[in-house]
């Protein structure tokens, strides 16, 4: 595996081209229908206070991206990692790991000791892997979705 340089931001402001590109990478993650991100929706993303948008940039171009969401509830606190995806010619160079890394270090500086959850289909496996070898457990549990 040849390294790969790249560095992880957390996004703070929006514009067209990462809105265009970010909109590309999330073709990679999922065939489900989901809105176009515009600069003004991912500028919606990034002014939430409870949420982290992070991107692994390389050359100049978005090659991955994390969200991180922190929940406070009834009955406690949780993190949420959510549409953790790189694209396919960056796949097995670390840019993954770093993302994850740098959620889970968020979370840690914000609300350290508050439990972090994930979802990963089946069908990830290379992912799967990853989130096991960064410490996550598999949590049994079922997820439901209302259209």
């Amino acid at each position: 595996m040849q390294p790969m340089s790249f560095e992880i931001l957390r996004l703070t402001e929006a514009t067209e081209d990462v809105a265009r590109q970010l909109d590309a990478l999330f073709c990679h993650l999922t065939s489900v229908p989901r809105p176009e991100l515009t600069a003004e929706r991912l500028r919606d993303i990034v002014a939430q206070p409870d949420a982290a948008l992070f991107v692994a940039i390389a050359e100049g171009q978005v090659v991955g991206s994390l969200t991180i969401c922190h929940n406070l509830l009834p009955v406690g606190e949780k993190w949420w990692i959510e549409d953790v995806v790189t694209l396919p010619a960056v796949r097995g160079k670390g840019v993954g790991r770093a993302l994850v890394e740098r959620g889970v270090a968020y979370a840690a500086e914000i609300a350290p000791g508050v439990p972090i959850y994930l979802t990963s289909n089946p069908a990830r496996t290379a992912a799967r892997e990853l989130y096991r070898s960064v410490g996550f457990e598999e949590y049994q549990t079922g997820v439901f979705r209302l259209k």
